[in-house]
């Protein structure tokens, strides 16, 4: 009999990623669908907005407000949510690199 072979050394391991932490930011994501429609964020837009809405939800959280007041879902999940988006438009190279320059 034939020894068991699969070629994924190497490869990411998305059995890694927490769970219930995933699962939380996808209900964000589902909860995003309904309000702006599905996929609206690949549109592209600046991305210093997604870090400011990141930065809000972190801000929120760390000063004692767990849930967030529209969704009554954990802060750090729309932070989390925010900058999923926020690197994916970096990824694709959608909307617009808008962060400060230092005039040189």
């Amino acid at each position: 009999m034939s020894e068991f072979k699969k070629f994924d050394q190497g490869k990411p391991k998305f059995s890694l990623i927490p769970p219930k932490a995933l699962r939380l930011v996808a209900h964000i994501f589902t909860m995003g669908e309904k309000k702006y429609g599905a996929y609206n964020h690949m549109k592209g837009t600046d991305w210093v907005r997604y870090w400011d809405a990141a930065s809000r939800h972190m801000n929120s959280w760390l000063d004692q407000e767990d849930l967030d007041p529209e969704s009554m879902k954990n802060h750090l999940a729309h932070a989390i949510a925010s900058l999923m988006i926020e690197l994916e438009m970096i990824l694709r190279d959608k909307g617009t690199d808008n962060r400060y320059k230092d005039e040189e």
